[in-house]
């Protein structure tokens, strides 16, 4: 009898195609080319993942500042939520697309929810400070920072 190497109460036939580790249905992940165990999977992933803690600041700073200035701006013609829904995306995927620009396209596993904060972050900061929480406000908050996480999610 083989057992799988994280629950080893669960016998199992099925190995990794990759490390030839024993595995359980839990632990098995379907690819193109078979099973695999998630370690492997996670392992492979890694490669797409090289951002480092430099990159983590300047994702922060860029989606904070952005966040506020395209808060300023929604807040300068009175945070209609009409103008929110037509600008806050092109705001959120810009200010994505500028910190990749500036971190060499480096990625970390939580670069998406660090952008995506900070432009939450910095938005409600002007919005507490200068012009108020609207309606379009909330809604420039809530597209933008999407907008920024879906621009910095890498596809594997």
């Amino acid at each position: 009898m083989n057992y799988c190497e994280v629950h080893p109460d669960r016998d199992t036939e099925l190995r990794c195609n990759r490390c030839d580790r024993y595995m359980c249905v839990d632990c098995a992940v379907h690819t193109s080319v078979g099973y695999t165990c998630k370690e492997c999977v996670r392992g492979h992933e890694n490669k797409f993942f090289a951002g480092t803690n430099t990159d983590y600041a300047i994702v922060a700073s860029v989606a904070f500042i952005g966040g506020a200035l395209g808060a300023f701006i929604i807040g300068l013609f009175g945070g209609f939520f009409i103008l929110a829904l037509i600008v806050a995306p092109t705001i959120g995927a810009g200010i994505g697309q500028v910190a990749l620009s500036l971190t060499g396209r480096r990625r970390g596993r939580q670069t998406s929810y660090v952008c995506a904060g900070g432009v939450f972050l910095g938005g409600l900061t002007i919005a507490f400070l200068l012009t108020g929480l609207g309606l379009g406000m909330l809604i420039y908050l809530g597209l933008a920072s999407s907008s920024a996480y879906a621009s910095m999610k890498v596809a594997i």
